[in-house]
């Protein structure tokens, strides 16, 4: 099979990648300047691997000469401040539609268009609204046969190779180092899905017999959602940590909202996988941090 994934050098788009690669799938990683990571990959698979920066490269050109059955959108910028208001829009609905379009050009049959949108509200910040509106725009052109785009709104994920600015990794990280947490009150109940979790069904919604050929949304998280008090209360926990939680520190967002999601589509289209429950993925999670900074 032939995959193509935009944001190769973002969390989310290089895990997919591997996990590509290590089931032999030949995969066209989407970036705007190849970093060493995607050079290392380049160099262990060879033939099985391709790289198309943005910075020298014609996007349209690239992608159809590669002739991808699945195309994965993976970019974002979660930057909701109004001073990066036109790179937030690039990243979320700009350089998508333009993904978008290449899709619809490429030929064979229909191809399909796996966009990782995201569960919160569109009118919570700008990233929220942006990701909204490109998946309408997709909504629009699957109702024209033109695409068969899978909608995929996500919930919170962690992992312990994530990024150290996200939550539950900072979190753990100022347990474990015995600094403070300033939280809000944590009463949004919230769904963390493991890492792991998101990548293996990403891959299933690769070959997917059961979506529909237009247009389809599917949840993924883990189906649980326990408040951000009782996270952070948890996380303390696990980590014997003697820092204190200063709830109410930080004021709520205007339109917080609590999530959780509802893994009845996923079910219908034969992903049977049991989701890590979230005190033992973060468990896990604690204890790999934990043994990384003694090392």
């Amino acid at each position: 099979m032939k995959i193509a994934v935009s944001g190769a050098t973002g969390y989310l788009g290089f895990r997919l990648i591997r996990a590509f690669l290590s089931r032999g799938a030949t995969v066209l990683g989407i970036a705007r300047k190849k970093n060493d990571s995607l050079g290392r990959l380049l160099s262990d698979y060879k033939g099985q691997f391709f790289v198309c920066e943005l910075v020298s490269d014609d996007l349209l050109y690239e992608i159809q000469a590669f002739c991808p059955q699945v195309i994965y959108s993976t970019t974002c910028c979660y930057e909701t401040d109004a001073r990066f208001l036109e790179k937030t829009v690039d990243s979320n609905y700009v350089f998508p539609s333009h993904l978008l379009k290449c899709a619809m050009h490429i030929g064979g049959d229909r191809k399909r268009f796996v966009n990782i949108s995201t569960s919160l509200p569109p009118e919570l910040n700008l990233y929220s609204l942006t990701k909204k509106q490109f998946s309408e725009l997709g909504k629009f052109y699957s109702s024209l046969g033109k695409i068969q785009f899978v909608n995929v709104l996500l919930e919170s994920f962690y992992g312990s190779d994530e990024p150290k600015t996200r939550f539950i990794q900072r979190s753990i990280r100022s347990f474990l180092s015995g600094r403070n947490v300033d939280a809000t009150m944590g009463t949004q109940k919230r769904d963390y899905v493991s890492a792991d979790d998101v990548i293996d069904a990403l891959v299933f919604l690769s070959d997917a017999e059961k979506l529909k050929s237009g247009y389809d949304c599917v949840s993924l998280g883990s189906g649980v959602a326990p408040s951000i008090h009782e996270i952070l209360e948890y996380l303390k926990e696990v980590t014997e940590s003697r820092s204190m939680i200063n709830f109410g520190a930080i004021p709520f967002r205007q339109n917080e909202p609590s999530a959780k999601a509802d893994l009845t589509r996923l079910r219908e289209i034969g992903y049977d996988k049991e989701m890590t429950f979230w005190k033992d993925g973060m468990k896990n999670m604690a204890e790999e941090i934990k043994n990384e900074t003694v090392d």
